[in-house]
């Protein structure tokens, strides 16, 4: 591992490193999916918020294993979560159940739950061990919640927000403020961190929605309309749904859920005005965490966290022209 300088986080090279079992078939399913691409945004969250309120302005090997930890808990989730929903592809990649079986996989993300949950313990922050829980607790919530939800064409907005809060958001608010408590920052500022974390965690999901219909399956690392295939309702549904011209129709096209959809419900999902009104909900979602991001400590830290909040937001509109 390259040495810290004063003014930049540490970067892993190979984060399958945490992987110490000696059961070969368990090292290499946990280690499938670490493997591949990921976008690792909640590590960097993690390494520019720390540095953002260090005094010092820079982190440690502290802020490293909770890097790693939210990146093991995150994968484990996933790993779970494709076993649940029967999917085949993740990252590009067969999904672990898919390449070995669902005990293997079942087991594979446990362990990888565990080494998280030992990498937390071991920074020694009671405050973050529980909250690592916490976490955990919500991760299941969300996924019983979608569960609930699934095929309800009267899905309300803050019902859908508050799956996505607990599925996605909730890793983030971890990431953030514990990279705030581990630069000895208490209080105000920790809070003002999970917020951060909250909003950005809330974004990098509705980007993720809004891309599942408006890029194609190679580029997305899965199928691009899955989602709603398999009943879960969306942002770009949820916000064709509530529009009076578009609605109606859509109902009518998935009463009963069809086993394919029809390319009709493609095309009115592509529609400028419904493309354009879930755009402008996710820049929203942007501004939110931005606000939060400017009341830290300003510097380049600052600065950098706030270009990986644009980076998410463009990834709207990299994908197609879709007016500000």
């Amino acid at each position: 591992m390259t040495a810290p300088t004063p003014t930049r986080p540490i970067y892993r090279t190979a984060i399958a490193e945490r992987i110490t079992t000696r059961q070969e078939t368990l090292a290499e399913a946990a280690r499938h999916l670490l493997e591949a691409s990921g976008k690792g945004v909640r590590p960097a969250c993690v390494r520019l918020i720390g540095c953002a309120v260090s005094k010092q302005g820079r982190t440690d090997e502290r802020h490293e294993d909770l890097a790693d930890a939210i990146e093991l808990l995150h994968v484990g989730s996933l790993i779970h979560d494709d076993i649940l929903d029967d999917a085949d592809l993740r990252r590009g990649v067969r999904s672990v159940h898919v390449g070995w079986n669902a005990k293997v996989a079942v087991l594979a993300g446990d362990y990888l739950l565990a080494r998280a949950s030992q990498l937390v313990a071991g920074l020694g922050e009671q405050a973050i061990t529980k909250r690592l829980a916490e976490v955990m607790a919500e991760l299941c919530e969300g996924e019983l919640l979608q569960d609930q939800q699934l095929y309800d064409l009267e899905l309300g907005m803050d019902a859908y927000l508050e799956r996505v809060a607990k599925k996605a958001a909730s890793p983030f608010e971890l990431a953030c403020e514990g990279a705030a408590i581990l630069s000895g920052a208490y209080g105000r500022e920790a809070a003002v961190a999970r917020r951060l974390g909250f909003h950005l965690g809330r974004l990098f999901q509705l980007v993720d929605d809004w891309l599942d219909w408006n890029v194609d399956a190679q580029t997305l690392g899965k199928p691009a309309g899955r989602d709603l295939l398999a009943g879960s309702i969306t942002l770009p549904v949820l916000v064709a749904l509530q529009n009076p011209e578009v609605g109606p129709r859509l109902r009518e096209l998935l009463t009963p859920f069809p086993a394919e959809l029809p390319a009709e419900v493609e095309r009115l999902l592509s529609r400028t005005d419904v493309r354009n009104h879930a755009a402008k909900l996710v820049r929203d979602e942007g501004e939110r965490a931005r606000r939060w991001l400017l009341e830290l400590p300003a510097g380049e830290h600052r600065n950098e966290m706030e270009g990986l909040l644009n980076q998410l937001i463009a990834r709207i509109d990299v994908a197609a022209e879709v007016p500000a």
